[in-house]
């Protein structure tokens, strides 16, 4: 499963993108006068698939220093926990180092609730722990440093620090903030010390580091951010409940690896990855959670470090297929990652941001932090908008404002399903216009058919005959073919689709990053940001899909394959999405199926109000009927 991601998200845009195409080809291909579909299928999907440019395979450098010899360890271990009403945050004076972070609240200012671990419910609210039990197990824990001497690093993380702070517990309230320094000095020369402040009404703390040499500041210092952080409950990861990954900004530009399939793994199952260049900000998070650290100047050259190991999960099933043949899988292959950000190790301040991922939270944090860095800084990069740059482009742009409207749907109907649910309708409204002209432009171009088709017999029969296509007559029939599928060509029917193409992957992003969806129920939806339980609304999407596309007029099929090819793509399409999205979040597939809906009653509108006045036909009948009146005949007077 060390790809999963990658080929759930790959299997995701060329369905998409396959999808787009029937869409089209369903519309058009069969209309009498369309030339054959030229398909580049397979190089738009390999185009939107492209990997992100490798970053540059780089071991872990251990520069030429010279080695401390470290003095027993004589200080005892301590925790010290700090409490605040956003968080709760456990250090270890072993290495200083976070042995335990729960986020409380998602406090915004669009908002303010309480925020729990995946699978939590009314009665059993899991408190959302975002460093792994499996990180504490191996001491891969945020704030670790790392140097080019290894007797150094040592120190620095296997060592007990003291702590100025005398109490165990310290409690913050909204104005508080509190100051805690840990502080280690060896007999060889070696001085390390991390000056935490932690505010009790934000999510933003300060970490100044000093590490000093024979009195001298060590030079090439990173600090560890995870490893791995985000919300551990879930179960089993996949495309819409993602592992943890790394995202940093280098050279301006944003960068992300993934655990899964971004690392060349030895045989210890460790691996490691450099990007060179200026370093702005690096962290490491899930969809919805994650931790970044900002430097008070930029560095250059960041190191990600990765391990992977099995694990047993609860039975799941990973497609539809397995769920049919009712064969789950109970494990499942995770990996540990980690972005060792280079800092300067002279007192200067680095900001820790820990806290979700909810975009009206980081894009309200960009102006403190650039002021208090001197930087502009964008912590909005932190979602993934898109692993793929072309697709990001325009996905950021339009998720965003999907992300207001959809909140705002939700303050006033108290419920994020009918947001959903009122977006979809106003929506499809705006799209009425379109679907009007469409259905009269398939309307005319099946009243065309006939006189499409005996063209076409014409055309064949002097094409059997040896006639050139230079002729005047071949000529004078294609003029003809050619006038009558402009007069019912229907370029404007395609703007539906083309519209809802980009909207869908929109749409698709504002729910897996909106918090207000996660954990969010509606009916017998416990969360919107997961799969339907009873996959209920993936079968009726399909449905729905099929209902659609059979009562949605198309150009006239004039050949018997052509009819055939027709009726295949109703079915298989709605088939093929069914596959592709078995483990979509509820959120999508709800604004899928009533889309469909909505696109059903449109279109009985549509065919009522496009029906053709055709006076009534002349019946034949056996016999006159007794009361009928008798006409006199007229005498022709010639």
């Amino acid at each position: 499963m060390e790809v999963q991601n990658n080929q759930n998200q790959s299997r995701f845009i060329i369905a998409a993108v396959l999808s787009l195409v029937v869409l089209l080809a369903w519309s058009y291909f069969y209309a009498p006068t369309k030339p054959p579909v030229n398909s580049n299928t397979a190089e738009v999907a390999n185009a939107n698939t492209a990997p992100q440019p490798a970053a540059t395979v780089a071991p872990v450098q251990q520069q030429p220093q010279q080695s401390v010899a470290a003095t027993p360890d004589t200080t005892p271990n301590r925790t010290i926990t700090i409490k605040s009403p956003l968080y709760e945050v456990t250090l270890d004076s072993k290495g200083a180092v976070a042995t335990s972070w729960i986020l409380l609240r998602n406090r915004t200012p669009k908002g303010d609730y309480p925020i729990y671990a995946d699978g939590s419910n009314g009665s059993d609210q899991k408190p959302l722990q975002l460093i792994s039990q499996r990180a504490i197990e191996q001491r891969e824990l945020p704030f670790r440093l790392s140097t080019g001497d290894q007797n150094l690093t040592a120190l620095a993380n296997d060592r007990n620090f003291q702590i100025s702070a005398p109490e165990d517990t310290i409690t913050l309230a909204d104005s508080q903030e509190r100051q805690i320094e840990f502080s280690l000095t060896d007999a060889s020369g070696a001085e390390v010390k991390k000056s935490f402040v932690f505010r009790g009404d934000s999510y933003i703390a300060d970490l100044a580091i000093t590490l000093k040499k024979n009195g001298q500041p060590v030079p090439n210092a990173r600090l560890a951010v995870g490893a791995s952080i985000g919300d551990h409950a879930i179960n089993h990861h996949g495309f819409y409940h993602i592992e943890s990954e790394t995202v940093a900004i280098v050279n301006g530009e944003i960068w992300r690896h993934q655990g899964g399939y971004s690392f060349t793994y030895d045989a210890n199952n460790q691996a490691s990855l450099a990007d060179q260049g200026a370093v702005d900000w690096a962290g490491v998070g899930d969809a919805y959670f994650a931790m970044a650290a900002i430097p008070a100047t930029q560095q250059q050259g960041i190191e990600y470090r990765a391990s992977k190991y099995d694990v047993e999960t609860q039975p799941y099933f990973p497609s539809i297929w397995r769920w049919a043949i009712r064969s789950p899988e109970t494990k499942e292959t995770r990996h540990m990652v980690t972005a060792f950000v280079p800092v300067t190790t002279d007192g200067t301040v680095t900001k820790i941001y820990t806290g979700t991922k909810d975009y009206f939270l980081v894009s309200d944090l960009a102006k403190p932090l650039g002021d208090s860095v001197g930087r502009e800084i964008d912590l909005v990069n932190l979602i993934n908008f898109s692993n793929y740059r072309p697709l990001r482009f325009f996905v950021k742009p339009l998720s965003i404002p999907i992300l207001h409207a959809l909140h705002f749907f939700n303050t006033i109907a108290g419920n994020y399903g009918l947001a959903i649910i009122i977006f979809t309708f106003l929506f499809y409204s705006l799209l009425f216009p379109l679907r009007w002209k469409q259905s009269k432009s398939f309307k005319k171009a099946s009243s065309n058919a006939p006189k499409m088709q005996d063209l076409q017999k014409k055309i064949k029969d002097l094409q059997n005959k040896g006639i050139p296509v230079d002729d005047p007559r071949m000529r004078e029939l294609q003029m003809q073919q050619l006038k009558m599928t402009k007069d019912a060509l229907p370029i404007g029917g395609c703007l539906p689709m083309l519209l809802q193409f980009p909207l869908l992957f929109a749409f698709y992003t504002a729910i897996t990053i909106a918090l207000d969806a996660r954990q969010a129920p509606f009916m017998w939806i416990p969360d919107l940001s997961a799969a339907d339980p009873w996959h209920l609304l993936e079968f009726g999407f399909a449905i729905s899909m099929v209902l659609s596309m059979k009562f949605t007029p198309t150009a006239a099929a004039v050949t018997p394959e052509q009819q055939m090819q027709q009726k295949m793509m109703t079915w298989l399409m709605p088939v093929m999405m069914l596959w592709v999205m078995w483990t979509a979040p509820a959120g999508l597939l709800l604004y899928w199926f009533f889309g469909n809906i909505v696109s059903f009653g449109q279109q009985m509108l549509i065919n009522r109000l496009n029906k053709t006045n055709e006076p009534p036909a002349t019946e034949v009948v056996d016999s006159v009927p007794k009361n009928a009146k008798k006409v006199k005949p007229k005498l022709s007077t010639s």
